[in-house]
């Protein structure tokens, strides 16, 4: 797994969780991870990134989604 470092501007108040299941939540909605990897990269057990997607609004694709 690759590691990144993100920068983030004074006054911005965003714990590692939030920005992790930002990012990854996104890579989902792009389709450049699959459901697993996706909840993985964000540190949630499959059910409850589900929920976090739900939460978010976030159509799940369907089985299909085999992007990486």
């Amino acid at each position: 797994m690759q590691t990144l470092n993100i920068n983030l501007p004074d006054g911005v108040t965003l714990s590692e969780k939030e920005v992790l299941t930002a990012v990854a939540t996104r890579l989902y909605d792009t389709g450049m991870l699959n459901l697993e990897q996706a909840a993985d990269v964000a540190g949630y057990q499959m059910a409850a990134f589900i929920e976090e997607l739900t939460a978010q609004s976030v159509q799940e694709f369907s089985g299909s989604n085999s992007h990486h």
